[in-house]
């Protein structure tokens, strides 16, 4: 599927920005003489379960919207606002706030156990926790993924979470030299023109505008396994 690229993309681009806010909490827990590239990689495996598990809370939570709203048109609608509304914020065009989950105490209760802890597998663990910490291009991804089927939703998640593991498992220097930060940029703007795209394709299946460029395009980057009811107005003339 055409969106797994873009979950992909926008992992592999936005690690330079994962090791800026990741750096450190990789250091935290980086200790000399027993610390081994495995750690990393558990690390990033951590995160990327917990991006799964968000992404199949996301599009299960857009499916039963979809189911109560009856239109396929609706969740496009939806998620495209979110997507523009987010790559703004990215762009610092509009405030960007999302909820500080790491100031509450059981989770950072949590997190120092498993910093103290001496156990080989304990960044596994880390990483899971870590990972629901608000990030403006998770919740990008987050916003691609409401659209999706479940399945696809959880997988294209989990390869966002493992496109940031080359910068955080041992390129973060490299990356950097590509000034990554500035990709960020091109990719939140792409991200925000992409929403626009959303929106317009969610308001033509209504029947309210013609089809927006690159109708077929868009319709692989949201695909759907649930019928559209007949609700939904479909208009005759297709791209």
């Amino acid at each position: 599927m055409l969106s797994l690229y873009l979950f992909l993309a926008l992992g592999f681009v936005g690690s330079g920005h994962c090791v800026g806010m990741c750096g450190p909490f990789v250091m935290g827990y980086t200790r000399p003489r027993s610390n081994s590239w495995h750690s990393h990689l558990l690390y990033g495996l951590g995160r990327s379960t917990t991006y799964a598990f968000m992404g199949l809370i996301a599009s299960s939570f857009g499916h039963i919207l979809q189911d109560l709203l009856g239109l396929r048109a609706s969740i496009l609608i939806l998620a495209g606002l979110i997507m523009v509304y987010l790559a703004l914020g990215q762009l610092h065009l509009l405030p960007l706030q999302l909820p500080p989950v790491q100031n509450w105490r059981w989770y950072q209760k949590s997190v120092g156990v498993l910093y103290a802890s001496n156990a080989w597998y304990r960044t596994y663990p880390l990483g899971t926790l870590l990972g629901f910490i608000p990030c403006g291009l998770t919740a990008i991804a987050l916003s691609l993924a409401i659209t999706q089927p479940v399945p696809l939703a959880t997988l294209g998640m989990f390869i966002f979470g493992l496109g940031t593991m080359p910068a955080m498992v041992g390129f973060g220097m490299l990356i950097q030299r590509l000034k990554v930060p500035k990709l960020q940029r091109y990719l939140a703007f792409v991200m925000a023109i992409l929403g626009v795209l959303t929106v317009w394709m969610g308001i033509y299946r209504l029947g309210w505008a013609p089809a927006p460029p690159q109708s077929a395009l868009l319709m692989r980057l949201h695909p759907t396994t649930l019928p559209t009811g007949g609700m939904e107005h479909h208009p005759s003339h297709h791209h």
